[in-house]
């Protein structure tokens, strides 16, 4: 029987990880199956559970794919720019790209609402990563004076990724018909600038 290499299971993996993505997105965390992941990803069963245990795995597979094509979207500072505004713009490009058809939302709430950090470690570790970008744009707009010297960044931090996880939710879910997105953009922006300026 010849050898495959690492790279080569990884690769496919990832490639299963893909296709699974539209499944979750079609059909949320609670209503897939290993089923639908075989047939959207075109593998076999032992080809699919040959690299995933259950659809728990899968579902982590495809959040840290998404979470990769989503990294270059991961606060960047530019210590040319204006701090506030690379926040606003990396806030704004966040929010609208949930608007996408093909977006992970619906599963990721239903996902993180089912596991703990406990049985899911990844679930901390993306989050710290985000803090702590966050964070790093806030320190350098303080250091460079931009920002007012007394931002507790953790709670900021917090305070932010909680106010983009809602109105992500909110929009996802469409909890009010006549909810602008761009008009609650915009209420952020001030927000952000009454608490940072």
């Amino acid at each position: 029987m010849p050898q495959v290499s690492e790279e080569y299971l990884e690769k496919r993996k990832n490639n299963i990880a893909k296709f699974a993505i539209n499944v979750f997105a079609r059909k949320g965390y609670s209503n897939a199956s290993m089923k639908d992941i075989m047939k959207e990803a075109e593998v076999s069963r032992g080809g699919l559970y040959a690299h995933f245990a259950n659809i728990d795995a899968v579902f982590i597979a495809a959040l840290k794919y998404d979470d990769s094509i989503q990294a270059t979207a991961l606060l960047e500072p530019n210590i040319k720019d204006s701090f506030l505004t690379q926040l606003k713009n990396w806030i704004y490009q966040v929010i609208l790209s949930s608007l996408e058809k093909n977006n992970l939302i619906r599963a990721k709430s239903e996902f993180f609402l089912s596991q703990s950090v406990k049985e899911v470690p990844y679930l901390q570790e993306r989050y710290e990563k985000l803090s702590q970008s966050i964070q790093q744009l806030i320190q350098l707009g303080i250091t460079q004076g931009e920002f007012k010297k007394e931002i507790d960044l953790a709670s900021f931090s917090d305070l932010l990724i909680s106010m983009i996880d809602g109105v992500m939710l909110h929009q996802y879910y469409q909890y009010s018909s006549n909810t602008d997105v761009l008009k609650l953009l915009t209420q952020m922006d001030k927000v952000l600038e009454s608490y940072l300026i």
